[in-house]
């Protein structure tokens, strides 16, 4: 059975993450996907540390995978005419220049349209193609400060904390592979291409969702709470005996009684917490949540991690441990979802990556990160129709 997008073809001119990410998306849903690079350097994030397999960037294998390189140079009149070649056969072109550079490299939508009517061009930016801050430079940090993020992580009277992985990027690469995808639905009925314009800072204003409504309707600004939840109550890291954490989080009052129910019969000295009439309704909950947290934070530290996670289990209750990667990546329902794959590449061997989240009932196939310019001159001869003599002026300008 073929996969989702395996009748799309993806032009990617990304860089780094964000754009990297959503092309690896669409590639894992079946996307010919054929990464157009700079001769010589290709991705920057190709020589990005720290950790590196036979010479090759684990960051760049992180988020290439499924996809093809070819090398073109865009600043020479024959690497420009490859690429509108290119764009006659071609769904999507994805990018995440700054504003303003596809139209100096003539690329941009409204020439690509003239060259092929049914081409969608995205682009991912800081602050989206146009407002007041279209020109400015942008990364992950920039747009988790201004978005609000991390006026909302870590701990209160203490310094502003960055999340742990890069949202900004990560949630622009979701949004452009999202954009991406609608604008294909609408062409299946209008036949027409599209522009699709994502801002990273758009993303992480949409994220803040319920925080913004909180806002909006009282005027409360939010502040950090650490790990637990404005509303949810208990919601919560907890350290246990031997020194590790779990998190606890009731999000509905069923849940919370039988957490109160749990620790009430399995931690001596809490068996009256099921029937404290403080804790009976979120209401008193809220008012009463230092407390409820401290008789919490008590309970959590007889026992282990691990007791813990059998408890969490046999009760029914919405916890688990704080696991880093090497938990992750050896957890049993982790492992079962396929999330991590081995892929055969060609000068490394064997090497492991996370696997696709999106699971559309097909087997999932993926082929190795691209060495630079592994493919030129297949895509040429292939797509293009380009003969040995024409492949070898290309390189005597420099053009591939």
């Amino acid at each position: 059975m073929s996969m989702p997008l395996s009748d799309i073809r993806v032009l990617e001119l990304t860089n780094v993450l964000g754009g990297p990410l959503a092309g690896r998306l669409l590639g894992d849903l079946g996307a010919e996907v054929i990464k157009i690079e700079q001769p010589g350097s290709g991705d920057s994030s190709r020589k990005l540390g720290p950790y590196f397999l036979e010479g090759e960037s684990a960051y760049f294998l992180g988020f290439n995978r499924n996809k093809k390189s070819m090398t073109l140079n865009l600043r020479v009149e024959e690497g420009l005419s490859v690429f509108y070649e290119l764009t006659k056969h071609a769904d999507v072109v994805l990018d995440n220049f700054r504003p303003g550079v596809l139209e100096r490299l003539k690329i941009n939508f409204e020439i690509l349209n003239q060259i092929n009517p049914a081409i969608i061009s995205a682009s991912l930016s800081g602050f989206g193609q146009d407002g007041p801050y279209s020109q400015r430079p942008a990364f992950d940090g920039v747009v988790q400060a201004m978005g609000g993020a991390m006026s909302v992580t870590g701990r209160k009277n203490e310094d502003p904390v960055y999340m742990g992985f890069p949202m900004g990027d990560v949630g622009g690469g979701w949004g452009l592979a999202f954009g991406v995808l609608a604008a294909l639905h609408e062409r299946a009925r209008t036949g027409k291409g599209k522009r699709v314009d994502i801002s990273m800072l758009d993303m992480q204003v949409s994220f803040q969702a319920h925080l913004g409504a909180f806002y909006l309707a009282s005027g409360v600004v939010p502040e950090p709470i650490g790990s637990g939840h404005p509303s949810n109550i208990p919601a919560k890291s907890f350290k246990t005996k031997d020194n590790k954490w779990v998190q606890i989080h009731c999000s509905t009052e069923p849940f919370w009684f039988k957490t109160a129910e749990m620790v009430s019969a399995t931690v001596p000295g809490y068996s009256d917490l099921s029937n404290d009439a403080r804790f009976k309704t979120a209401t008193g909950r809220m008012e009463n949540r230092k407390d409820l947290e401290e008789i919490l934070d008590g309970a959590i530290k007889t026992k282990n991690q691990e007791e813990w996670k059998s408890l969490f289990v046999d009760w029914d209750i919405p916890g688990a441990p704080i696991n880093d990667l090497s938990d992750v990546f050896s957890d049993p329902q982790v492992l079962h979802r396929n999330m991590l794959v081995e892929i055969e590449h060609p000068t490394i061997g064997s090497i492991k990556t996370s696997g696709n989240p999106i699971k559309t009932g097909q087997n999932e196939n993926f082929s190795p990160p691209p060495l630079l310019g592994q493919h030129t001159q297949e895509i040429l001869k292939n797509i293009c129709g380009y003969s040995v003599a024409e492949i070898e002026s290309l390189e005597a300008v420099e053009a591939i």
